[in-house]
């Protein structure tokens, strides 16, 4: 019995840990050393992922959601991350990315930016963390970890800790009246309600199997993944920084992710190794984003981040390229 209590809390632990790792790492958003400082690790952990991404994947879990469920889910992680706890989805508040500072606001609310992130969101503060470490517990994958009691409790926490910092302590208290803080609420609420709907029908394939081969399709798979995320995350930010409409942007952008949910979904079934490999495309892809944008810049930390992970993502499709298939 111990044996298995341990066996089950070290993915829990793991997942806690890696979310706002790879998140804010390979975004730049975090430099690394500062992301390794207890206080700042605990409160990542606590407060804005750990626990949240945990109760996301518990869910999806126990809904037996496919990889698009999960995904999905997580653009409601996406709402608590950037809505109730950071508000860049909120004009005049600091918006990450200058281009959508002013851009599409209604009633405040960034809203091309509001959709974009969350899709970022979907993918690597849940997809991405979440598929890795099930590939790392094969034993555990695709079964729920932790008791509903602990799982209702811990989304109680983090929809209670949130909503109370948006209402009592956020900048965005202070910058906006009460009648647009409530409107803005509404729209985070709202908005998570409809995506949880969305979640459950979104189609289950690819089935994720417990195999590891990938025959000799890895680095196509690479490939994909990170052509998806260019087009997917690159190319609209880019519609953003040449102003188009912003009902075009979010035309645009809404073609695209379908496009890639329809690719997803087509396949009826995916090794736990391919997926690992298609979404390590993703993040090289953003990674070497960061590389470059903190070469442009003159930023060390971007650019030691982006350089640091996408070797060590290229290096893992490499290892597992000279693993036999099976």
């Amino acid at each position: 019995m111990d044996s298995m209590v341990k066996q089950r809390w070290k993915p829990v632990l793991l997942l806690m840990v890696l979310a706002p790792v790879l998140a804010e790492v390979i975004s730049g958003g975090t430099p690394i050393t500062q992301m390794l400082l207890p206080w700042i690790l605990v409160f990542y952990v606590v407060f804005l992922y750990g626990f949240q991404v945990l109760v996301i994947r518990e869910v999806a879990a126990r809904a037996r959601l496919g990889p698009l469920g999960l995904w999905c889910l997580g653009t409601v992680y996406g709402l608590y991350n950037e809505g109730l706890r950071a508000q860049t989805l909120f004009s005049p508040l600091r918006s990450p990315i200058q281009a959508f500072s002013d851009y599409g606001l209604v009633a405040d609310v960034r809203i091309p930016f509001a959709i974009w992130i969350i899709f970022w969101h979907g993918l690597f503060s849940v997809v991405m963390p979440v598929l890795v470490v099930e590939y790392l517990f094969p034993a555990q994958a695709g079964r729920p970890w932790l008791p509903r009691t602990a799982t209702w409790t811990l989304g109680i926490f983090s929809v209670a800790t949130g909503a109370g910092y948006f209402l009592f302590a956020a900048d965005e208290r202070g910058t906006q009246s009460a009648r647009t803080l409530g409107v803005h609420l509404a729209f985070v609420v709202i908005a998570a309600l409809v995506l949880c709907v969305v979640a459950t029908a979104l189609p289950r394939t690819p089935h994720v199997l417990p195999r590891s081969g990938t025959g000799g399709r890895r680095w196509r798979l690479f490939a994909a993944g990170a052509a998806m995320y260019l087009a997917v995350f690159v190319l609209p930010e880019l519609l953003a920084e040449v102003r188009v409409p912003w009902p075009l942007f979010v035309a645009s952008l809404a073609v695209l992710a379908s496009a890639a949910v329809w690719a997803v979904a087509r396949r009826r079934e995916a090794t736990r190794e391919q997926a690992v490999v298609f979404v390590l495309g993703c993040g090289t892809a953003q990674a070497a984003l960061s590389l470059v944008l903190g070469l442009l810049d003159s930023n060390i930390m971007w650019t030691i981040s982006g350089a640091a992970i996408s070797a060590i993502f290229i290096v893992w499709v490499v290892r597992m390229s000279r693993k036999p298939s099976g």
